[in-house]
């Protein structure tokens, strides 16, 4: 929604008019590469997950593809685009090294990778946000459980760096601040604020319960009591006077 009044919000590399190979790692429900297949129906978009997408009418130019994306690649044609969006977590450093490489084998000459990413530190610059807050501490809580299972967190932070080692040039960085809530004046950051917060309350129980019962910390976390640390965060979440935000 950010990128709302660019020609194509659907992504910012430069691929020209006429792409001929698209590739989104990490469909999930695929609608990213349904759109893009609709926008560029000469285009083949391959849309890549370790389940299929729950879809029952896709594009003739779309197809999703059940598989591991750590595994050697075997697509014959290099991609003028490969799409990454919100799959931190999802590898371990080498993975994360091994995937970045096979994307710089696998793009054509002049081709485009891109990422997006959240940092799950949720912020504010106004003191809304009390430092003892568990909002405050979701962020180092979650990263934290993030190394000990060995899968960072904090990937918004090093896949510059990472996409660069693997041999990419002409790297482009673009922060966004995201509210959680409509508190801001904008009205376009209004709504993006409760698609964010409708996006929080929609995902906190999967995402936390997970993670905090196989790495929380001291020790691992009790079904009740991520439950009880969830309600917390419901109740800031909807506390009007917290200006928070996340970067993405």
């Amino acid at each position: 929604m950010l990128d709302y009044h660019r020609a194509n919000p659907l992504f910012a590399a430069p691929i020209g008019e006429k792409p001929k190979h698209i590739l989104d790692i990490g469909t999930g429900k695929g609608s990213w590469a349904i759109d893009v297949a609709d926008q560029y129906p000469d285009a083949t978009v391959r849309g890549v997950d370790l389940f299929p997408p729950p879809v029952t009418w896709v594009p003739p130019n779309c197809l999703f593809e059940v598989d591991d994306i750590q595994k050697e690649w075997t697509w014959r044609e290099p991609f003028d685009l490969i799409h990454i969006r919100q799959l931190l977590g999802s590898f371990t450093p080498e993975g994360w090294k091994g995937l970045y490489q096979q994307c710089f084998e696998n793009l054509a000459p002049g081709g485009w990778i891109e990422q997006i990413e959240f940092d799950v530190r949720v912020k504010s610059d106004d003191g809304s946000l009390p430092a003892d807050s568990v909002l405050a501490g979701w962020g180092d809580n979650f990263i934290g459980c993030g190394e000990r299972a060995g899968r960072s967190l904090t990937t918004q932070e090093t896949m510059r760096a990472s996409i660069e080692a693997a041999g990419f040039v002409d790297v482009h960085e673009r922060l966004y601040k995201v509210p959680m809530g409509p508190w801001a004046k904008d009205r376009l950051l209004k709504e993006v604020g409760l698609l964010n917060l409708q996006h929080w309350k929609s995902g906190l129980e999967g995402y936390a319960m997970w993670l905090l019962t196989k790495f929380g910390a001291p020790t691992p976390w009790t079904k009740e009591e991520v439950e009880i640390y969830l309600v917390n965060v419901r109740k800031e979440l909807k506390d009007s006077r917290i200006h928070a935000y996340g970067y993405a």
